[in-house]
């Protein structure tokens, strides 16, 4: 009897602890919901009979039309043509997401995306005039806009192309935006152009960079610096739609990668511009150097070229400055290679960029050449800056 009642009470605790177990699976399964899934307010525009809009009205600035052909999703498309001028202080449409039902983004604001389907009827393009803005229900609002890296293929032309904006490039904080509860999106149109939106929805995204004041900051206290490691971290290189720009073996000292440059100004909406991250889209900081620093790198050409240097950053009050190479910045020190030299202090409004959260370079071929580009780095630099040319070497 005594065996009899051990074997009952074993089997009994062997089936509470299975019970148990199931009820944690159950628990582990429940608390690991992707919160976007649960989201159901994923849809912002679909199509006109599904999607209300506002701003859809035409007039001297803007037209927007429902086209029914060529769409890519459902049974029609937004088509949207503008032109800024003094008439119109705004050339906007909104979207009544959810029929203004409020929406808390908070729970994927750093894995998600605004993803939808653009296409333009001529030229290709890398960059709209077009701003996109999150709105909540205090009127607050945060701004962004599409960025290179997030366009599928890195050229917005003719086809449906994929375009991601992240929730987290909004900066909501900065704005004082209340991300769990938002009304409405709203896109802004500047200058001129046209273009075709369809498909617009919430999707689970993996940022190239996290946007953020706290973390991913690189600092540098002394040069030199060698910025534009690493050809995933470049734009506007893409041979699948321009062969103006590839990588190659560095032939001026025969150490990493350069990039070949064969840019024809006179071939219609030929390709001129690229660009490179400071470090790995990382916010980097030189605030306490970039004084007495300088931007070096060596062109190997028959002529020097005329470029056109920008550089980026994440914050501040002015976020670019720029300015072209002339014949003070480079001398040629072995035939056929130059180096260039650009003190920081050259760049106009030099001061008003944070040099504390640099994001990118960016170079604009201004005319036709033919040149190699290669060890771009951050040197020391406590010259004239009207005359880098005599620290060259030094």
């Amino acid at each position: 009897m005594r065996i009899i009642a051990c074997t009952i009470l074993f089997l009994t605790v062997l089936t509470s602890c299975n019970h148990l177990r199931d009820i944690e699976l159950y628990q582990n399964q429940a608390s690991k919901i992707d919160p976007l899934e649960s989201f159901v307010y994923k849809d912002i525009f679909t199509d006109s009979k599904n999607t209300k809009l506002w701003g859809t009205k035409t007039n001297n600035c803007k037209e927007v039309v429902f086209e029914t052909s060529n769409n890519f999703e459902g049974e029609d498309h937004l088509y949207v043509k503008w032109n800024k001028n003094d008439e119109c202080k705004f050339i906007g449409i909104g979207f009544p997401w959810g029929n203004y039902k409020s929406k808390n983004l908070s729970p994927f604001i750093n894995s998600a995306a605004i993803e939808m389907m653009i296409r333009v009827d001529e030229e290709e393009k890398t960059k709209l005039p077009m701003f996109f803005s999150l709105v909540d229900y205090s009127g607050n609002m945060c701004v962004s806009k599409i960025n290179y890296l997030d366009i599928e293929g890195g050229v917005i032309d003719q086809n449906w192309t994929k375009v991601r904006i992240p929730l987290q490039a909004f900066n909501h904080k900065r704005k004082g935006v209340n991300i769990s509860n938002i009304k409405e999106l709203r896109i802004e149109f500047q200058q001129s152009g046209s273009v075709h939106i369809d498909d617009m929805k919430i999707v689970p995204h993996e940022h190239n960079y996290i946007n953020t004041d706290t973390e991913f900051k690189t600092t540098y206290n002394s040069c030199p610096i060698h910025i534009g490691v690493g050809s995933q971290y470049w734009w506007g290189i893409n041979s699948k739609y321009s062969s103006n720009f590839k990588f190659a073996p560095n032939s001026i000292e025969g150490q990493s990668e350069s990039l070949i440059v064969d840019v024809d100004l006179s071939e219609k909406n030929s390709w001129n511009n690229f660009g490179f991250a400071f470090d790995k889209w990382n916010h980097v900081d030189i605030s306490k150097i970039y004084s007495t620093s300088a931007l070096n790198f060596k062109i190997k050409s028959s002529s020097i070229p005329s470029l056109q240097i920008m550089i980026v950053s994440y914050k501040g009050d002015k976020r670019r400055v720029q300015r072209l190479i002339d014949e003070s910045n480079y001398k040629e020190v072995q035939e056929g290679v130059y180096e260039v030299l650009i003190p920081i202090k050259s760049f106009n409004n030099y001061q008003l960029i944070d040099w504390a959260s640099l994001k990118e370079i960016r170079v604009t071929v201004k005319e036709s050449s033919q040149f190699e580009i290669g060890e771009i780095q951050l040197v020391e630099f406590r010259g004239n800056p009207r005359s880098p040319k005599k620290w060259i070497g030094k």
